[in-house]
């Protein structure tokens, strides 16, 4: 993965704390327009830059707040396929698993939330609503 050379980068930066201090805020829709401002600055490949998994699994993340499961589950599937640590992330996990159980794709739900219980143990269900866990316990 590629960094970004050191103006362009200070202008990801900036965008990405706003649409972070959005996204503590709930304000889904606002973080969601800068997180699409700062991969409008990415160059070409943009899939080849550090910031570019993050910022699409952010994506993700927002539209699932915002009850889009379609969109957050596509902006997951990517994640996953242009990086393959995401396998080993118990969040990405959760969030792709309840985005697939939310869609009726329950073999794959089951798997993913499995693999984030198996990662990361009850907390991290902890404030998920409890079908969640109940599917991850399952044997």
């Amino acid at each position: 993965m590629k960094d970004l050379e050191p103006v362009l980068k200070m202008q990801v930066v900036e965008l990405c704390n706003k649409a972070v201090e959005a996204q503590e805020e709930e304000r889904y829709h606002a973080s969601n327009r800068d997180l699409h401002k700062v991969f409008a600055l990415l160059p070409e490949p943009k899939a080849e830059w550090k910031a570019y998994t993050w910022l699409i699994a952010s994506i993700a993340d927002n539209y699932f707040e915002q009850d889009e499961h379609q969109d957050a589950f596509d902006k997951f599937e990517e994640v996953f396929s242009i990086d393959a640590t995401s396998n080993d992330n118990a969040y990405l996990c959760l969030r792709r698993g309840q985005c697939a159980l939310e869609l009726s794709h329950e073999g794959l739900a089951k798997e993913l939330l499995q693999k984030a219980f198996k990662l990361e143990g009850k907390e991290l269900f902890e404030g998920e609503h409890s079908k969640y866990l109940k599917l991850a316990k399952q044997a």
